[in-house]
């Protein structure tokens, strides 16, 4: 139960409270920082999320840098001002944590990551456009195509890194129902979930007119646990990378940028950890702060597959209380509903034009800089099943657990769903 109240709590600050640690503003020491470590998909099982997860950042990787096809908006000329706009839109987009660092040439990696099945997703695109009413979606396709086709992206005039942290949530208990697909997947998690913010706020600041390329654990330049530290998230305590509120259970992701911002400071030692300053009362009753020390771990006491609010606890009935005249309510495909219906005229010549190209998302900045995501993702909702059916996916209750266990994994919603049913 949530005792204190964060509604003052600028945004730009995020769930945790980062000010709290113990700064220094000396040069960063890389001796106890553990190299990048490459995430193996293939040594999952057949049934396992990790492989869908695989294909989710491969297409991130697809659009993770892209083309300045605007002039530089009007923006505060203010650094702070800056860095505190761009750490509030990634909250807003789901990061746990958020720093900046200025870039230098000992983040660079000698030998750049590039997830290999990038190469798959040209192929699977270049094969042919999916049918769909989702409005704008040639220049969707026309762009993903371009953008898997373009060689790894320069950064040698990128200054500066906003770098993102995500936390994992508990392992599943042995046991524990709804947690067969995703044992095992932490890292892939974080990865999938860190890119989604990487990718959206590269394509903001390339928006404005700045050039911005996204990094994950699976493609990248620099080296992301040495930018955690420089960007005081983190720190190397006893040759791993350690936060002073999650410890060595996170995953980053950053975007490196051309556009001037304010550097964070480095943390002191043992990951800035402040004593009664940042773990105090303060951490373990939440005074302030969205997170405290009992929510640090998300779903630490509750099954994965219930969610994270008690809808159990609602009053079921076998009928809905709401008369329903069945047989008189049409039926049509999902892919019909309003949003074709709109780009049909269906709903009035205005209603038509505002659904031309997406122009209902794509009339705000923080609308339109997810579009090219979101799209890119549309692109991988269609296809055949793969493979044989897997022996653990044939009971129907079974897989209804197993498919709400990694929907509610993440605590937050953006990221995850808070309710899953089924009919």
């Amino acid at each position: 139960m949530k005792y204190f109240s964060n509604k003052k709590r600028p945004f730009h600050l995020g769930p945790f409270p980062l000010e709290r640690l113990a700064r220094s503003d000396g040069a960063a020491d890389f001796t106890n920082v553990p190299g990048m470590r490459e995430i193996d998909f293939a040594s999952h099982p057949q049934e396992s999320i990790a492989h869908a997860i695989a294909r989710f950042l491969a297409m991130m990787d697809t659009v993770r840098d892209g083309e300045i096809v605007h002039e530089r908006a009007e923006i505060p000329a203010d650094p702070e001002e800056r860095s505190r706009h761009m750490k509030a839109a990634s909250y807003y987009f789901d990061a746990s944590m958020v720093g900046i660092a200025r870039l230098l040439p000992e983040h660079l990696l000698d030998r750049p990551l590039r997830n290999p099945m990038i190469d798959g997703v040209r192929a699977e695109l270049e094969a042919g456009q999916p049918t769909t009413y989702a409005a704008g979606v040639d220049a969707i396709y026309a762009d993903i195509l371009a953008a898997a086709r373009r060689s790894l992206g320069l950064i040698d005039g990128h200054t500066h890194a906003l770098v993102f942290l995500i936390e994992h949530t508990r392992d599943p208990e042995q046991a524990e129902l709804g947690t067969e697909w995703f044992r095992d997947t932490q890292a892939e998690r974080a990865a999938l979930l860190t890119s989604n913010t990487a990718v959206v706020i590269a394509n903001y600041i390339r928006m404005l007119g700045y050039e911005a390329c996204a990094h994950t654990a699976t493609t990248t330049e620099v080296d992301l646990n040495r930018l955690g530290v420089s960007a005081g998230l983190c720190g190397g305590v006893d040759g791993e990378l350690v936060n002073a509120f999650v410890g060595n259970r996170f995953g980053l992701a950053a975007v490196t940028t051309a556009l001037e911002l304010e550097p964070d400071s480095l943390l002191e030692k043992n990951a800035g950890k402040a004593g009664l300053s940042s773990h105090g009362p303060s951490w373990q009753l939440g005074i302030g702060t969205e997170r405290r020390s009992s929510t640090s771990v998300p779903f630490e006491n509750r099954q994965f597959r219930m969610g994270p609010h008690p809808f159990e606890k609602i009053k079921r009935v076998d009928s809905p209380t709401t008369f329903i005249d069945e047989d008189r309510v049409p039926r049509f495909p999902k892919r019909a509903d309003f949003f074709a219906r709109a780009l049909f005229g269906d709903m009035g010549k205005s209603v038509q034009e505002a659904a031309k190209g997406g122009y209902y998302v794509m009339k705000s900045p923080i609308g339109a800089c997810a579009r090219r995501a979101l799209g890119a993702l549309l692109l991988l909702q269609f296809g055949e099943a793969r493979g044989s059916i897997h022996q653990s996916a044939t009971d129907p209750k079974r897989n209804a657990d197993n498919i709400k266990g990694p929907l509610r994994r993440r605590s937050r919603a953006h990221a995850g769903a808070d309710r899953a049913g089924r009919d």
